[in-house]
C-alpha cells in the first residue's frame, strides 16, 4: 500500500510528462478566472486528457493482469488501491494549475 502512495505521489506527474513530450500533445491555454465551470468554445485538447489518463490506465491494467497469481495479488491489488485516489488528487492539482492559474 505504500508502495502505491509512493508510486501515485511522486512518479505518476513524471509519467504523465514524459507521456506528454514524447507524445507531442499541445498544451491546453490558461482559462480567465471564473471559468470552472465551463471552458467555453476552446476546450482542452482531448489528447491532453488522454495523457493524463493514459499513465494510470496502465498501473491499473497491469495490477488487475496479476489477479490470477496469488503471490502478485497480495501486492498489487493494494497497490493499485492506494495509487488511484492518490494519483487522483496529484491531477487535480496538476490540471488545476495548468488550466486556471495564471501568475499577475
Amino acid at each position: 500500500m505504500t508502495a502505491g502512495l509512493l508510486l501515485g505521489f511522486f512518479a505518476y506527474a513524471p509519467m504523465v510528462m514524459v507521456w506528454q513530450r514524447f507524445a507531442e500533445t499541445p498544451q491546453p491555454r490558461v482559462y480567465p478566472h471564473g471559468s470552472f465551470t465551463s471552458f467555453g468554445s476552446d476546450p482542452p485538447p482531448v489528447e491532453y486528457w488522454v495523457s493524463w489518463a493514459g499513465p494510470m490506465v496502465m498501473v491499473v491494467a497491469c495490477g488487475l493482469m496479476t489477479v490470477p497469481w496469488h503471490a502478485a495479488r497480495q501486492f498489487a491489488l493494494p497497490l493499485v488501491c492506494a495509487f488511484v485516489p492518490t494519483a487522483a488528487l496529484v491531477a487535480w492539482f496538476f490540471i488545476g494549475m495548468e488550466l486556471f492559474f495564471a501568475p499577475d
